[in-house]
């Protein structure tokens, strides 16, 4: 019996995310730990691992959102700082806030082909909360960062795995066995001491995040429901 646990992302709107998909993950999360799991493997599925934020179902409230937003990054902040080794298997697109929650995972394996990676807040219009900006910063190689986070270029496979986004590339349908070996390598080592050393490399990014997360989410929050952001999500809705 395999020592990892399998979360695969699947809703019905490309894997974007909802309240829906964060309890599932969350879940997936808690039951690796309630079940004596080493690791965790995070997939999608079809040809997304996610498009990011499931614009058909968010609230429409300032409110609404202020608490969808806070739920996004405590669902950020848990797989930073989850205890077993998360490692991604990105089976698609990767899009803005599915970008993030990949980027979130101790070591990220793609599938090749032609779809895209990247964070596209900038184009939207739209300012990033303090954990996706974070996640990313830390993620990004220092020579992508100004395509990436401040063009919002989307990024092929190999190019991602040059950006940092990605460590390695494989063939589609070597993507979950490779995954799921990578996790049970790291599954192996001592539990205590893999945790520790996680915590240790992302603390810098922990204190960012506690300073700008309120500040960040304010401007979040106004961008998104500023006219011209309105106009643009109405318009890719159709």
């Amino acid at each position: 019996m395999s020592n990892v646990h399998t979360i695969q992302l699947s809703g019905g709107n490309a894997n974007a995310i909802d309240e829906a998909l964060l309890e599932a993950l969350t879940d997936g999360l808690r039951s690796a730990l309630d079940t004596g799991k080493t690791a965790v493997v995070l997939t999608g599925c079809d040809r997304f691992f996610s498009a990011g934020l499931n614009l058909k179902t968010l609230p429409e409230t300032r409110e609404g959102m202020a608490s969808f937003v806070a739920r996004f990054e405590e669902a950020n902040i848990e797989m930073l700082r989850f205890p077993l080794p998360v490692v991604a298997a990105v089976n698609g697109h990767a899009i803005a806030g599915g970008c993030v929650l990949a980027c979130a995972a101790d070591l990220r394996i793609g599938a090749s082909g032609t779809h895209k990676l990247g964070v596209s807040e900038v184009t939207l219009g739209i300012a990033f909360p303090a954990s996706a900006f974070e996640i990313m910063r830390h993620t990004l190689t220092p020579s992508f960062v100004p395509e990436v986070l401040l063009s919002g270029k989307l990024l092929s496979p190999e190019e991602a795995r040059l950006a940092g986004i990605l460590h390695h590339v494989v063939a589609p349908e070597e993507l979950l066995a490779t995954a799921t070996a990578r996790a049970e390598e790291l599954g192996s080592k001592p539990r205590h001491a893999f945790h520790h050393s996680k915590l240790a490399l992302r603390a810098p990014m922990f204190e960012r995040i506690e300073k700008t997360q309120e500040a960040a989410r304010e401007a979040f929050l106004e961008t998104w429901f500023s006219p011209e952001v309105v106009e643009r999500r109405k318009a890719m809705l159709g």
